[in-house]
């Protein structure tokens, strides 16, 4: 990554940043009213076993697994972090094994790198404007001193194509000191390194910071103990609207896209159907397809399906609605997620991340999030019509 700080004041954002940084701060106060009924041993064990996944989804073993979690305990919100214990994160990170998928730095920080980051670890700043910073600082740390190593050894290696694992671990620790759940990483969601100048990139990774800090509060309000059982509430205004936009939508893309394939095969075919988790048949692919993402189990979510053919491969693109939380906080979530059948298999076909879905407050009305939310449909059947295409 690219050096994203210098210069830059994260003091000084613009407008929209804001406005996504206001979205996080609502979604917390509802997270944090959440897990108040919630066992702490029961929320500890569930963002255990969180971590081991994303961690296993990485590639990364038993040691990452451990770096990561030891930054995203709850006691985590009251450690300071001095330049001492930047330095020991950092030897942690060096002990990594040498094929672990994330890269670790070559040799320890000295005391002059340890402070720089510890200061831009307290920044006065949004917590998760904190965070992006800190993540950019060790970013460009490890770079120069990645840089110099080079210099003296006349040589790279191909660790440099693998994400630093130091950034995110300071980021995550950062984000745990003000109370918020923890970063982990995500393979399908790298952190953005274009821009014309320092502040519009950390502008830039201050909004991919607050999706993934969105994702995660997500993540973490979907979580439900054993003794709450799943009900069956009425639906929500804001979420019957939102459904039926949604559909209407998916409906309006049916025929533009039947146009494109029956230029490749006249027999393509283009079809648009709906169900939800009262689906009388829930063994459908699109009804499979739209289960992979339902965050709370036994949620009550409704889906909208595109199905394409041509020749002999098959593509279900499902658009989902879904309520979040148990008891439900009021809190939907819109994710779309694809799997592309041919002669071969069953492959996914959208290679989207779960930061891609939009998130609609229980204080929106739908016009609020529609933008968003006609985006990230328009952006999955292009990707869909991408994959399907290429076969």
């Amino acid at each position: 990554m690219d050096t994203l700080c210098s210069g830059a004041a994260p003091d000084r954002l613009p407008d929209l940043v804001r406005e996504d940084l206001m979205d996080v701060d609502r979604l917390r106060v509802i997270w944090a009213q959440h897990r108040q009924g919630q066992p702490r041993d029961a929320r500890g064990a569930a963002r255990r076993e969180l971590t081991r996944n994303r961690v296993r989804e990485l590639g990364g073993g038993p040691a990452l697994e451990e770096l990561v979690a030891s930054t995203a305990e709850d006691g985590m919100s009251g450690r300071a972090v001095t330049a001492a214990y930047v330095a020991e994160l950092a030897e942690r990170a060096l002990a990594l094994p040498a094929d672990d998928p994330t890269r670790s730095p070559d040799r320890p920080l000295d005391s002059e790198h340890a402070l720089r980051l510890a200061r831009a670890a307290s920044a006065p700043v949004h917590p998760v404007v904190r965070a992006a910073y800190t993540f950019a600082e060790c970013s460009a740390v490890l770079d120069e001193l990645d840089a110099t190593a080079a210099e003296q050894e006349s040589l790279r290696t191909e660790a440099g194509d693998r994400p630093w694992v130091l950034p995110w671990v300071l980021a995550s620790l950062v984000l745990r000191r003000a109370d918020f759940p923890p970063l982990l990483p995500d393979g399908l969601a790298v952190p953005p390194c274009g821009g014309r100048d320092p502040e519009e990139r950390l502008a830039a990774l201050v909004r991919h910071f607050a999706k993934l800090v969105t994702r995660t509060l997500r993540e973490e309000l979907s979580w439900s103990s054993e003794s709450a059982p799943p009900t069956r509430s009425p639906e929500s205004p804001l979420a019957a609207v939102t459904r039926r936009r949604v559909l209407d939508y998916v409906r309006s893309r049916r025929e533009p896209v039947a146009l494109i394939l029956r230029a490749l095969d006249p027999g393509a075919r283009a079809l648009v159907h709906s169900g939800g988790s009262e689906d009388p048949f829930p063994e459908s692919q699109a009804a499979a397809t739209a289960a992979r993402t339902v965050l709370t189990p036994d949620a009550t979510h409704w889906w909208t399906a595109l199905e394409l053919v041509v020749g002999e491969a098959s593509l279900s693109l499902c658009v989902v609605v879904q309520e979040i939380g148990r008891p439900r906080t009021g809190v939907l979530a819109v994710s779309t997620d694809a799997r592309l059948t041919t002669p071969d298999g069953v492959r996914d076909a959208l290679g989207m991340s779960g930061t891609d879905s939009v998130t609609v407050m229980p204080t929106d009305c739908v016009d609020d999030r529609w933008p968003q939310v006609r985006d990230l449909v328009d952006e999955a059947v292009s990707r869909a019509m991408n994959e399907l295409t290429r076969v």
